[in-house]
């Protein structure tokens, strides 16, 4: 179990640090702000399948990585571009406003 924690740990890293484009969301399954955004992140997976990739991670499971960022509250929510956090906002979000950070800055 441990091994497969380190292993997630780690490709997540390197996504959030090397990928082009990266929406990652930091969550916890007892966070009931997190649970009512279940459905909108899952949409906006949807949305956004062709143009960045939707990271999500539990701050429990993978508290080296939210201690990295520095992830304080939950749900946090992080535009990466490359390495660089380009956006980033905590609480619960709508979809259109988690489109509105991709949008203006892939424009």
């Amino acid at each position: 179990m441990k091994e497969k924690k380190v292993a997630r740990e780690a490709r997540n890293k390197e996504k959030l640090a090397n990928d082009d484009w990266v929406m990652a969301e930091f969550y916890a399954t007892w966070c009931p702000h997190c649970t009512r955004m279940h459905p909108v992140v899952e949409e906006f997976k949807k949305l956004m399948e062709s143009t960045l990739e939707v990271v999500q991670i539990d701050v429990d499971q993978e508290d080296a990585l939210a201690d990295f960022y520095t992830i304080e509250v939950t749900p946090t929510f992080i535009l990466f571009r490359k390495g660089e956090q380009l956006w980033r906002q905590s609480g619960e979000l709508s979809l259109e406003r988690l489109e509105k950070a991709v949008k203006e800055f892939k424009s």
